[in-house]
């Protein structure tokens, strides 16, 4: 892997996908779980085994990440997972209802400069009035758009929207690919 400054906090990476196709599928999924409060996790990958020989969490060994029946039947999102050539750990659809704000927090294994895990997000649902804060500077979320963020920094998420905010959120463990994907993306 390179040794290439990493003085950066975002890259909006290369890769684009079908807005329709993300929110007509996620409607669909979405459909059978109960309303909540505040902020929902919609899992469509699991812990499944654990490996006793790993004890740091972040170490993307610790656990054999099994597909929920839900992602079974999602093939977009299954094609759009296809896209990436990496490993993938934890993915879920996170909301936020209308109103509702994830307080500032840092998940500190989730640095490119670690060269182990990092989170990619691809929005499904936003508007003008969500905003997504990292180092106190918004990010430009559109829709069907593929983004790193360097989530060891400081973070938060606050929709002042009518409607939910949807976010596909895919842990992947960084290999070359991944590297060279976020270095080459749009940093401004």
């Amino acid at each position: 892997m390179s040794e290439a400054p990493m003085d950066f906090d975002r890259a909006k990476l290369a890769l684009t996908y079908d807005v329709d196709r993300l929110q007509y599928e996620t409607l669909n999924a979405i459909q059978m779980f109960p309303a909540y409060l505040h902020y929902s996790v919609i899992p469509l990958t699991f812990a499944g085994e654990r490996n006793t020989n790993v004890t740091d969490f972040s170490d993307p060994d610790w656990v054999t990440w099994i597909e929920t029946p839900l992602l079974k039947n999602c093939p977009y999102i299954q094609e759009v997972l296809s896209s990436l050539n990496c490993r993938i750990t934890n993915v879920r659809l996170l909301r936020l209802e209308p109103g509702g704000e994830l307080k500032k927090h840092t998940d500190p294994q989730l640095n490119l400069q670690l060269q182990n895990q990092v989170r990619l997000h691809v929005s499904v649902f936003t508007s003008e009035l969500v905003e997504f804060i990292l180092n106190d500077k918004a990010v430009p979320l559109n829709p069907g758009e593929l983004w790193y963020m360097r989530l060891s920094d400081p973070h938060s998420v606050y929709n002042r929207g009518y409607s939910e905010r949807i976010q596909l959120s895919i842990d992947v463990v960084v290999n070359e690919w991944v590297e060279n994907m976020i270095l080459q993306g749009d940093k401004s």
